[in-house]
């Protein structure tokens, strides 16, 4: 007897149901053009700032030192865009070359603090009893000082300079925030693979470098992100202050310190375009550093 086959139709293929091809950070990124604005524009400023921090000495022909005492005070011209300062240097040249110094001191800083503030929290937030204690007690000691202030008095100690300044805010970035990824470090210890890594034989490096330290990676990526814009502030603070990186070299503080307030009736422009990049740069990477927090903590997402 023959058999009528009847053939199955072909299965309808929802494509928005498909699994995403994107590593994770690719979507971060997507997600942001689409739904962060904001935080586009502030990925935009910061983009251009590094580029014109890595380039400064193609885009402009001119030495950060380099003085003409005839082109003293000069407002604008054509081959001085932003001015001239009190010895005739360019001002243009010595806002692009200080990007550099605030972008170096800036990464340098985040990168320190953030390996510190990563072995401390997840350290402390794993072994817990006496260490946690140990450690959170010493945190809190540190913390019980204004902020500024024991970044003057360490800075005071030691000879100014860029290494100098980028270690002293790293260490002072790492332990401020090493409390919040102890904090998600204690949430993430708590769940049962972590249990059932152990059970299956892991020693404490692996269950600590394959199973927390991922998972960690997101807020640690948000905290280096939004402290950024804090680091550079307070380097620009502390040569403000003159215990910063020390002249020659410029700093959007030190130029706002030593030439702008000395100069600021007669030249006003010796101060408006250092304060105008500071702030530049400090709305560019809050808003990106706010925009990735939305993106990347799970308790605010869709919000």
């Amino acid at each position: 007897m023959a058999v009528n086959r009847v053939e199955a139709p072909p299965l309808a293929v929802d494509i928005r149901r498909l699994p995403r091809t994107l590593p994770w950070y690719a979507e971060v990124w997507v997600d942001m053009l689409r739904r962060k604005p904001l935080g586009t524009i502030g990925g935009a400023i910061v983009l251009v700032m590094l580029a014109a921090a890595v380039f400064a000495g193609v885009l402009t022909p001119y030495g950060f030192a380099e003085t003409n005492l005839r082109e003293r005070f000069v407002m604008t011209s054509g081959i001085h865009w932003l001015g001239t300062d009190q010895i005739g240097r360019d001002e243009a040249t010595r806002i692009l070359y200080g990007a550099r110094i605030s972008l170096y001191v800036g990464f340098g800083a985040v990168a320190l603090g953030s390996t510190l503030a990563t072995a401390l929290g997840i350290f402390s937030a794993y072994w817990g009893g006496r260490v946690d204690l140990f450690l959170q007690r010493a945190v809190d000691a540190w913390m019980a000082f204004p902020p500024l202030l024991i970044l003057m008095s360490i800075m005071s100690l030691l000879t100014p300079g860029v290494l100098n300044i980028t270690l002293v805010l790293g260490v002072n970035f790492g332990i401020q925030n090493s409390r919040i990824v102890r904090g998600m470090a204690l949430s993430i210890r708590e769940n049962t693979y972590i249990e059932s890594a152990r059970a299956m034989g892991s020693g404490h490096a692996r269950v600590t470098l394959v199973h927390i330290l991922p998972n960690v990676l997101p807020t640690i990526i948000v905290v280096a992100t939004t402290g950024l814009s804090t680091v550079i502030l307070t380097e620009a603070s502390l040569s403000f202050l003159g215990l910063g990186v020390p002249p020659p070299y410029p700093t959007w503080g030190g130029m706002l310190s030593l030439t702008g307030l000395d100069h600021m009736y007669r030249a006003p422009w010796l101060a408006i375009w250092p304060a105008a990049a500071l702030s530049l740069a400090v709305f560019g990477f809050n808003m990106l550093g706010d925009a990735l927090r939305d993106l990347l903590d799970p308790r605010l997402k869709g919000g």
